[in-house]
This record gives C-alpha cells, sequence and structure tokens, in this order.
C-alpha cells in the first residue's frame, strides 16, 4: 500500500517539473499577466522608435530638397544675371560702332541713325525676353512702376525713338518739327532713370539711347 504521506501533493512539484505538470501550468498562468505587459511595451517602444525614425528622416528628406531646390534658385538667378550683363555689354559694342544721331548734319540722316541704333537693340531686347522674371528689377517691387519687366521699359524706350524717327521723315517731307518724347513711368518719371539703376552694364546704353539728339 503507498503511504499517502510519502506521495507528494501537486503544490509541491518542484520549479523544475516537466511543461505537462498542473504546478508548471499554474505558475505560467501567474507569469503571464507580466509577460504580457513586458511584450507589450517592447512593441510599443520598438513601434515609437520606428515611428520616430520615419519622422526624422521625412523631415531631413524635405530639408535637403529645400535646399537643393534653393542652390537651384540661386544657380538660375546667377546664370540669368551674367546673361543680362554679358547682353548689355555686346549692346554697347554694337551702338559704338554706329554713328550717334545727334552727329548727323539733317532731319533725315538723323531718321536712319535712329533706325540703325534701334537694329542694334533688338538682339537685346531678345536676350532680356529669355530672361523674363529672372534678371534683376525684371519683377517689380515699385507698385508704382506698374507690372512690366525691365523688357517691356526697354520696349517702350525704342517705340518712342521710332516715333521721332518717323517724326524726323515727316519733317523732311512737309516741314512739320520734330520732337523726341521721352517715355515716362506711371508716376510721370522718366522711363531711362529705371533703366539706369541695374545692371550697371546697361547704364551707359541706356543714357544714348535714351537722347537721340546727342
Amino acid at each position: 500500500m503507498t503511504d499517502d504521506a510519502t506521495t507528494p501533493a501537486a503544490d509541491d512539484v518542484p520549479p523544475d517539473a516537466p511543461a505537462g505538470t498542473d504546478q508548471s501550468a499554474k505558475q505560467r498562468r501567474q507569469l503571464d499577466p507580466a509577460a504580457r505587459r513586458r511584450r507589450r511595451l517592447t512593441i510599443g517602444g520598438i513601434a515609437g522608435a520606428a515611428v520616430l525614425v520615419l519622422l526624422v528622416c521625412g523631415c531631413l528628406g524635405a530639408f535637403a530638397a529645400g535646399l537643393g531646390r534653393f542652390a537651384r534658385e540661386s544657380d538660375r538667378e546667377r546664370t540669368a544675371q551674367a546673361r543680362g550683363d554679358s547682353a548689355c555689354r555686346e549692346l554697347e559694342k554694337r551702338l559704338n560702332r554706329l554713328t550717334p544721331p545727334g552727329a548727323t548734319g539733317s532731319p533725315g540722316e538723323r531718321a536712319a541713325a535712329i533706325r540703325d541704333e534701334n537694329a542694334a537693340v533688338r538682339p537685346f531686347l531678345s536676350e532680356i525676353e529669355r530672361l523674363r522674371g529672372w534678371w534683376d528689377d525684371d519683377r517689380d517691387d515699385d507698385p508704382d512702376e506698374g507690372r512690366g519687366g525691365r523688357g517691356e521699359s526697354w520696349q517702350r524706350l525704342v517705340d518712342a525713338r521710332t516715333s521721332y524717327a518717323d517724326a524726323l521723315d515727316r519733317q523732311v517731307t512737309n516741314g512739320e518739327p520734330a520732337f523726341f518724347i521721352a517715355p515716362r513711368d506711371p508716376a510721370g518719371r522718366p522711363l531711362v532713370d529705371r533703366l539706369q539703376r541695374g545692371p550697371d552694364e546697361c547704364a551707359a546704353a541706356a543714357r544714348r539711347l535714351a537722347a537721340p539728339d546727342l
């Protein structure tokens, strides 16, 4: 007969008892809530770290993209400014090869000299038209000057000179006196003042073209 006193009780099963024992299952049930909490905390920490990494990467990517756009815009501005300066220098060279209208001896010769200078300006107008919106001062910051850019201001000056040349032709034909009417901005200021403000390479050409009698 088996002595009940020597039979191990279910509660006295040692911790290293086989996993199938009742005591081992009971211990696992007692430890599961704490393990589950730790597991949830671990998973939550990992997920939070992953979200933080994604946010940081996104911010760094946006920052890098912004720097890239700024660098490209700056390069385009510098390139446009260099092309504008070069166009001014080429314009002055072409004008210097021509006889100034004021050095001519008759109204007809003056009209022809004015048209020759206007022809020298056309390549310049084409170049600054291609640079529209990029050349400094082409986007107005003075509300009194209207919405037109620098290209429109140069074109208005050429148009005024063309009108003067036509008036000189009429003077030759019927003796009607011809006068040059310098264009002005919406505030009433001479348009040449705006053209002389920059770049410096264009200032001399603007002064010459604005005084076809000299």
